[in-house]
Order: structure tokens, then sequence, then C-alpha cells
């Protein structure tokens, strides 16, 4: 081997040897390092187990382990007691994000060919919906709702119609008292609290009730945005109509039914239609009776979003006022302060509306297929100082046929609010021509029926009933 390359090999062996010097040092350091901080924690832990002793005799909260770990046993009160001063963020509702539970399903298989009509409408009218809270003397009466129906910019003050169900201080005794006889009682100083759609409340002044329609219009004074309803006065039978009440936390209830006409019992006014949820037989009247009366003084709209009527009792085959009642009540509250209607001292059921064979008997015996039969005549009215007993059948009204209670109702508020009609109310009474047929004599008679006219609720003193 040559010189150079000899020096070159000692040269590089050298290196090495002080390479591996450097790293063995380092390796010594970071040891030393890494057990000094060993030693460090260990001191610290063993700090901590100290105080942690002394703690858990104090403080019933936790209790050490062996191998000082901690078991909590209120932990609650062990950070409560840490963070004590640090106080709770507020908690921030995000509607975009809330997915609360809602009070009624809308999005069924049942609803899916009018999902996107529906629910457009049901948007559309849910804007001029409110929540109405009652109270009495410090307490509570009702939870129902109501609508706008009227509202003067310039003032800021509107009129909300609801249902007099919020100023009841007693109901009927029960569910079949008969309203013709038995009222239920209602006090004028009732409070009212209304939950606005921006989740405010404001103050409600009762303005006018009215017992037979079991109406109210509150005034309400508002400094926000209010859109009135569109009404429709044509709703027919089997209409698809949604009903629409507002719940204890203001959210928005919807049910899906049909609308329909039905005789009236004995203990029933006969100004209602009905409302038929298309889902009864799924239902739980038991479960949801409690909550359907939110919706009473809430709304009936059809699939264009247009008011037919107010619910006036919420249940799967409610009933509810139509519009072409309402607005006859409003106009006679604007124009009178008052709601007046003709008592004509008789109830009623319609024939078109019986079972088709009841029809074809009554047509068989006395070749009749329309009109109004004589239910129950009250004792000393002026129908039966003119003969009119139970079972006749009312033909026509001022030479018109009448084949619905509802039509009946229409007609008498039409009569009584008409300060130009022919007919008009002297003396608190109004005079009809009507055609009788008496089942009995198998006789027909036009005959002159005064009415007196209230806006009391009527009542029909039962006489002698015919068998």
């Amino acid at each position: 081997m040559s010189a150079p390359v000899e020096m070159s090999t000692k040269k590089r062996a050298m290196e090495a040897n002080k390479s591996k010097l450097r790293r063995d040092e380092e390796e010594d350091a970071w040891r030393r390092r890494l057990g000094t901080m060993r030693e460090r924690r260990k001191e610290k832990m063993m700090r901590e187990k100290i105080n942690l002793e002394k703690a858990a005799g104090k403080d019933s909260s936790f209790v050490l382990l062996p191998g000082a770990n901690l078991y909590f046993t209120d932990p609650k009160a062990f950070f409560g007691e840490i963070y004590k001063d640090e106080k709770p963020a507020p908690k921030v509702e995000i509607p975009t994000l809330d997915r609360f539970e809602t009070p009624t399903i809308f999005h069924t298989r049942q609803l899916l060919p009018i999902r996107e009509p529906g629910s457009k409408a049901v948007l559309s009218a849910a804007k001029s919906l409110l929540g109405i809270s009652s109270s009495l003397r410090g307490e509570p009466l009702k939870r129902c709702s109501g609508f706008w129906i009227d509202f003067d910019e310039g003032s800021k003050t509107g009129t909300v119609l609801t249902t007099a169900h919020l100023i009841r201080t007693t109901d009927p005794p029960d569910s079949s008292a008969d309203v013709w006889i038995e009222e239920a009682h209602y006090d004028s100083k009732t409070n009212f609290t209304v939950h606005l759609l921006d989740g405010t409340t404001t103050e409600g002044q009762l303005l006018y009730y009215q017992p037979h329609y079991d109406l109210a219009f509150l005034r309400i004074k508002v400094d926000q945005p209010v859109q009135l309803p569109s009404f429709s006065e044509g709703v027919k039978f089997s209409q698809k109509v949604f009903r629409l009440g507002r719940d204890n936390s203001s959210k928005l209830r919807i049910t899906y039914g049909l609308a329909a006409y039905f005789n009236p019992d004995m203990y029933e006014r006969y100004h209602n239609m009905y409302f038929d949820c298309a889902d009864h037989d799924n239902d739980s009247d038991e479960d949801d009776d409690d909550d359907n009366e939110y919706d009473d003084g809430g709304i009936v709209i059809d699939l264009d979003g247009a008011v037919v009527g107010m619910v006036n009792i919420s249940s799967t085959l409610g009933s509810f006022i139509p519009s072409s009642i309402l607005l006859k009540c409003w106009a006679s509250w604007k124009s009178q302060g008052r709601i007046l209607r003709p008592h004509l001292g008789m109830m009623f059921e319609a024939i078109k509306l019986l079972e088709p064979a009841y029809v074809d008997n009554i047509w068989c015996a006395y070749n009749i297929d329309d009109g109004l039969i004589v239910q129950e005549v009250s004792k000393g009215s002026y129908a039966e100082r003119i003969g009119i007993e139970r079972g006749d059948i009312i033909e026509s009204f001022n030479g018109r046929c009448i084949s619905t209670t509802v039509e009946l109702e229409n007609m008498l508020m039409s009569i009584s609010n008409d300060p130009l009609d022919s007919q008009k109310c002297l003396n608190n009474e109004v005079h009809f021509s009507v055609v009788v047929f008496h089942t009995l004599r198998k006789q027909r008679m036009t005959s002159l029926l005064t009415a007196n006219v209230s806006e009391c609720g009527e009542v029909i003193v039962k006489g002698h009933l015919v068998s």
C-alpha cells in the first residue's frame, strides 16, 4: 500500500471514532435529561397525591382509588366548585338548525298528491294565525288560537277573531250537554295574552263576544307587519281542507281532513260544518283531545290558502263555523256594534243529509225530498202559536227553499243585518213567510212566522214531544 492511501484510511478511521464519541455523549446527555424529567414528574405526582388525599377526607364528591386514580361520586359538585365563578354561555336557538318535534306531521304518504300546493297554502295562511292564552284573576283559563281579520296601518291596531272558549269560566257539565237549554258561562273581565309570530307577546283587549256563535273579537296593538288572510265562502262537501292552530309553544299544528255537511245532533247548534280528519281511524282521541284544544279559534283553509271557516270544536270529527257566517258576523259587528240573529224557536235537520233510505221513505209518504224537518219546537214560541209541530217540514222561507241548516243560518243573518231589507227588524222582531207541510194532517200551509231578534244564545224550551 502506498503512503498516500494509508494516510487517507487512517484519517477516515479517526473521523469515524470522533463521530461515535459525539453520538455517545449526546445519548448520555438525553438519558440524563429524561431521568431528570421523570424525577420531576414523579415528585409532582406525589405532591398531587398528597393534596388529593387531604381533599378526599373533606369532600365527598370524589374518592381516591389505588394508583391515585380519581372516581367522582358527584362530578357536577366537584367541577362546579372549580368553575363556580364562570357563567354558562347563553343558549342560542338558530331556527335554521332547530329540528324540534313538530306538533303534527305534514309529510306523510297520504299527503303526497297535494304536498306542494298544500304546503304552500298552509305556510301562506299561517302568517295570519296567532296563539292566545287567557287568565282570570291570575289563574289560567285556556290556550287557543286566533287570526287577524282587520288591521289599521296608521294606528298599528288590529282585530283578531277567535273563540269565546277563551272566556268560559265554566263549561257545560258534560260533552252531551244541550247547548239549546244550558249554556256555558263567560266572563268579560278575562285577561288575554297574544303570542305573536316573532316570539314576543302583547296584551289583547276584548271588544265583543257572541255566545250563540261562540266567537270573540280582540283588539291588539302591534308595531310589526300583519298579514290578513283571504276568505272563501264556497266550501263544498268532501272538499280537501287543513285545520291550523298553534300549540302552547306557538308551533304550527296542521291537520288534514275533509269538509263535511252533517245534520247536527240535538245538542249542537246548527250553523256548523264539520271537519272529518282524514286519518281519524288511526288517531287516539284520548291522547290528542288536550292538544286539539289548541286548534279552537284556529282556521280551516282550502288548498289555495283561503280561510273557509273557524275551528269551533277541535276533534277528529270536529266542527267549524263557515266563512260565509263569520263574514256576516264581522259585518254586523262593524255596522251595529253587535251580532243579531232571529230566534225561530225551532230545531231542524235537513232531508238531503239523511240516509237515502230515509229520504225515499219520506218521498213515498209525502212526495217531498227537500226541506227542513222540525226536530223541536220551543214551548210558547211563535212557531208553536201558528201550529208548527215536531216532524213537520219547512219547505221554504220567504219563497226560498232551504236545504241545509247552514243555508238557513246564512239567510237569517242576511235578513237581520240588511237595514234596507223589506223584512228588516221592527221592535226586535222579524217576519217570515213560511211554507209548512204538516205531516200529521198531510196538509201544506203558508203562514207568517214572527221571530225575536237577539244577540244572546238561542234557548229552546222543550215541551211535549210527539211520538
